[in-house]
């Protein structure tokens, strides 16, 4: 049982909720070694942390509920045991997809049928245009089939909080639409297996937005049910476009008008529902500079300005199927003051008093966040659901005008990991994530009660001295605002942390944030520090008191392109687990490895043979208590071993990709860690295992809980044997163990 606390935002002030949550069980995988162990793999509990943003819920069959995210996949609601389950998984896709959802389907006429876009940018930063997929499942998401229409998503960029792209006629399954960002609208007549583009001459591609190069293109499709068909199929079709208006066809998509004399055309379409009365409720986003968005209502009559409240933009809308004139509606960004219910067709609105039972870690704001959807159960009169930059919420009291929503997120995890520590007597996992710090892991299933710093900060990379396992030190900061920084230390295992000397006296150098961060065996005050954006290192001998730039890449002619970038995989930096004052740094424009004894004072140039040029993906890695031991991961280079201070490596022959690397707990018959690596071994993919200082290796997974996401950080357990902890780029952290071990932690 964890507590919650409740935030009553009308009264601004915290009070202890009046009851607990208890920690639902989610769902474990298994996985069966060649040697026949027997794996299990569960998430680490965290309980969301990213931008769910979108859901819907089936008009004709009850409970089915679906919610997509920008970077964590696709989940269906279990009301059974009150969780989510991740639909996109290693066994049900014929091949690998992205988690950045671009939008999300169900077929109103069978319950069966769902669908989705997926992919996270439409271009790279080479402009080239990146295509993304659409998936198609007959089973509600066990199974799925890749359709053959390859358009640029953005499941990850601006205006990924807009409605659905993706609808299904509620008359006839077979005939779907999507709305793409850059090429227009897409009509399928036969269930997803052949498309074809709506004339850009009716239905134009949208305009830009002034506030970014990211399109928003066609926003959202939605039929209207009640007003009759033609050939089986719905008459009345609404589509947005960016920077256009609104568009009708009333005659199942042969033609499109556009809707005149009503909002500005130069707003952007967020999103759009239609009531059983027939009627268009629509959301629109000016500029963040300019909140001048509005709430509009399309009818028999005509247009009809219903903005509950000016000055504000607007996006995630819904209405009640068995109360045509409940409207809700929410600003973007949400605030406690923005979310708004109309009893009346938007003739009047009431501003919700709203009370939040929130996990115990998540920030005081948490309902002051960008804002995803809403959406309202036909089944469950009052049962309101609400998605953010945080998680899922719901009431079941959307009625009220004081309404109290619960964080409804287990099963649903969706940090974006940096680094993962466990001590050797001291907590078997410590985390470093994206935008929510970290946190320490009192227990691996239950969600945690606090994090590192308990605001918006990302951090990095986590160090503990090996001489004091007590002692870690972090670095972090707002990565919207960089010179916000949370960086430090703490004493007394990561339960409590301080800011450096350095930050606190305001003497912090600028160039020195985020990267990666390692500290003495010997010497808690000797820390070193690689910050990003290929700036040089510093070390310090007083505990971060005063920093000192490592001069030696400018007096060897050497740039310091060591960590490029923050969200680039790079642990570039460790010190020996054993000998006082020593590190290692990996140089991986010249391929180099570099080693200081005297705390980083002087350096030296060890090693000229590693491979150059893994910039995301190189791991320098030490083994614990063990003197002159370093690994290194390369991606798709391989795994190399020093058993000499970096003085001479041999590769792993067997291992043919090594994406991320950690050590743990040694076996019973050995005096080596264990070591853990996430890559290609023998011509299989999954997470391995060694005992024996990589001769043999034992696959423990293919993809570690089904999920098959980017795999950012492989951190073994110090105090479980076979125990490993597997960081992804959107999914938390997942552990797995042995079926039989002892679930100490």
């Amino acid at each position: 049982m964890v507590t919650l606390f409740t935030v009553i935002y009308s009264q601004n002030i915290i009070i202890p909720a009046e009851k607990t949550l208890s920690v639902l069980p989610t769902e474990k995988t298994l996985f069966t070694t060649h040697n026949g162990e027997l794996y299990e793999w569960s998430d680490v509990k965290i309980g969301a942390g990213g931008f769910v943003t979108g859901i819907v819920i089936h008009p004709q069959a009850a409970d089915i509920v679906y919610a997509r995210t920008d970077a964590g996949g696709l989940f269906a609601w279990n009301p059974v045991n009150m969780s989510w389950k991740q639909l996109l998984r290693g066994d049900n896709l014929p091949e690998k997809v992205s988690y950045n959802i671009e939008s999300v389907a169900i077929a109103p006429s069978d319950p069966n049928i769902l669908y989705t876009a997926t992919g996270a940018y439409t271009k790279t930063d080479e402009k080239s245009v990146i295509s993304g997929n659409l998936l198609k499942s007959s089973d509600r998401g066990n199974t799925w089939q890749v359709l053959n229409l390859k358009l640029p998503m953005g499941g990850n960029e601006p205006w990924r909080w807009t409605g659905e792209r993706l609808a299904v006629d509620p008359n006839d399954s077979n005939v779907v639409y999507f709305g793409s960002r850059l090429n227009g609208l897409w009509k399928s007549s036969d269930g997803g297996q052949q498309w074809s583009q709506v004339d850009t001459s009716m239905l134009p591609l949208g305009e830009p937005h002034p506030e970014t190069d990211k399109r928003a293109g066609v926003t959202y499709v939605v039929f209207d049910p009640s007003s009759g068909t033609v050939d089986g199929k719905t008459k009345v079709i609404y589509t947005g476009v960016s920077g256009k208006g609104i568009y009708r066809t009333t005659d199942a998509g042969t033609t499109w008008q556009l809707l005149t004399q009503g909002p500005e055309s130069n707003l952007v379409p967020q999103q759009g529902v239609v009531n059983t009365k027939g009627e268009l409720i629509t959301t629109f986003y000016k500029e963040e500079k300019d909140p001048s968005g509005a709430v509009w209502k399309f009818n028999q009559v005509g247009w009809q300005d219903i903005t509950p409240e000016k000055g504000k933009n607007y996006s995630p809308v819904a209405v009640d199927y068995n109360k045509p004139d409940t409207i809700f509606a929410v600003t973007y960004p949400m605030s406690p003051t923005g979310i708004y219910r109309s009893d009346d067709g938007g003739k009047s609105w009431v501003t919700l008093n709203n009370i939040l039972d929130k996990l115990p870690w998540w920030p005081d704001w948490s309902f002051w966040t960008i804002t995803g959807g809403i959406a309202i159960s036909p089944f469950h009169p009052g049962e309101v659901w609400l998605t953010n930059g945080i998680g899922i919420c719901k009431t079941e009291d959307g009625y009220s005008n004081q309404v109290k929503w619960s964080a409804t997120v287990n099963g649903i995890e969706e940090t974006v990991t940096f680094d993962a520590i466990s001590t050797p007597k001291g907590a078997s996992l410590i985390t470093a994530i994206a935008d929510f710090d970290g946190f320490r892991h009192e227990s691996l299933d239950a969600f945690p009660l606090r994090s590192h710093g308990g605001g918006f900060s990302t951090t990095t990379s986590l160090a503990y001295s090996s001489g004091d396992p007590n002692f870690i030190v972090s670095v972090g900061a707002n990565h919207h605002d960089p010179q916000t920084m949370r960086a430090g230390f703490s004493r007394n295992n990561g339960r409590t942390w301080q800011n450096f000397a350095s930050i606190k006296k305001g003497t912090h150098p600028k160039d020195l944030v985020f990267g990666n961060i390692a500290v003495s065996a010997t010497d808690p005050q000797n820390i070193v520090w690689q910050p990003t954006n290929s700036k040089s290192p510093y070390f310090t001998k007083d505990g971060g008191n005063t920093w000192n730039r490592i001069n030696f890449f400018e007096q060897n002619n050497i740039s310091s392109n060591i960590h490029t970038h923050l969200w680039n995989r790079q642990q570039a930096l460790a010190a020996d687990s054993t000998k006082e004052g020593t590190f290692y740094l990996y140089h991986y424009e010249k391929g180099l490895l570099l080693c200081t004894d005297n705390g980083g004072e002087t350096w030296q140039i060890v090693n000229q043979t590693l491979p150059k040029g893994v910039w995301d993906g190189a791991n320098v890695k030490s083994v614990p208590a063990m003197a002159g031991e370093v690994w290194l991961s390369f991606k798709d280079k391989g795994l190399y071993h020093s058993s000499n201070f970096g003085q001479d490596f041999i590769k792993l022959p067997m291992v043919e990709e090594a994406q991320a690397l950690g050590f743990g707990k040694s076996a019973a018959n050995s005096s080596y860690s264990t070591v853990f690596v996430q890559g290609k071994v023998n011509g299989d993919s999954g997470v391995f295992r060694s005992t024996d200082l990589g001769k043999s290796w034992v696959q423990i997974a293919d993809y570690p809980n089904g999920y098959f996401g980017k795999v950012r950080v492989v951190a073994g357990d110090m105090n479980v044997f076979g125990r490993v902890f597997v960081g992804t780029g959107g999914n938390g952290f997942l552990y797995g163990q042995i079926k039989s071990s002892s679930d100490k932690q």
